[in-house]
């Protein structure tokens, strides 16, 4: 059997930062909108899914004829949502999940490819790619720590810390994540671990179970908006967007394509 590669994008309406988000128009466009519509130009998918308990926004998502996998409203993070999504879906051991955030409204979909290629090319069952960033002091943006292409650790403060030296660029962890189906389970059949409730970083659970965990520098523009000072500034962003400006104002997009 051909491995699937599927996108899952885990969306809710109860964010505590920014409540509703996921339907929070950029230039018109609900943001879960944004975030499926540029998933899906990757050709090589073979499903793009937003995972959600809302029935508001599986409405929305069925006016763009995006499909939705609707999950438990019980949840304690996306990657539980998703998850239950594969679970729902059948994937199978040998299907790469690429979790997409409900937030990553920047997706690129050479983003994802490059995702696919690293689990494809190596052992990891997690990938977390990276950038690097400047944005210091914002618990907001979670950091990581790695050892050659394995993450050590991920916080929400800026490290490692440079403690006498100069300011070193911090490695921003990237909400587009990928799974092989054996990582995921081995976080949901887990529960909760101590600097996973420390941190509230989802992630560390696996890296405090001794799952390898991947990361590569992915180079390109990001932006997760957990904050109304982020909305505001990717409504000022996504005008300028290239690729916003090719699917929708070049290639007129509607509501019924």
């Amino acid at each position: 059997m051909v491995p699937k590669i599927v996108v899952l994008i885990p969306a809710r309406m109860d964010s505590s930062r920014l409540p509703g988000k996921a339907l929070k128009k950029i230039n018109g466009v609900e943001m879960i909108v944004h975030v499926a519509k540029r998933c899906a130009l990757l050709k090589s998918l073979d499903r793009v899914v937003v995972c959600t308990d809302s029935i508001q926004i599986l409405e929305v998502c069925e006016l763009y004829n995006i499909e939705v996998c609707l999950t438990s409203s019980s949840h304690e993070n996306g990657t539980e949502r998703i998850a239950e999504a594969a679970n729902i879906m059948g994937l199978s051991q040998d299907d790469i999940i690429v979790d997409v955030q409900g937030d990553e409204a920047f997706v690129r979909p050479e983003y994802i490819e490059q995702v696919v290629k690293f689990l494809t090319d190596t052992d990891y069952e997690c990938v977390i790619p990276h950038q690097y960033s400047d944005d210091f002091n914002n618990v907001n943006r979670v950091k990581l720590v790695a050892h050659g292409d394995r993450v050590i650790y991920l916080s929400r403060s800026d490290v490692p810390c440079c403690f006498g030296v100069e300011k070193a660029p911090l490695k921003k962890h990237l909400s587009i994540i990928g799974f092989r189906l054996s990582g995921l389970l081995k976080f949901v059949q887990s529960n909760s671990t101590p600097l996973e409730d420390i941190e509230r970083i989802e992630l560390m659970r696996l890296i405090e179970l001794g799952v390898p965990v991947g990361t590569f520098f992915q180079n390109g523009l990001s932006l997760s908006i957990d904050t109304n000072d982020d909305y505001e500034l990717a409504c000022r962003m996504m005008g300028r967007d290239e690729l916003f400006k090719t699917m929708y104002v070049s290639g007129g997009f509607s509501v019924q394509n």
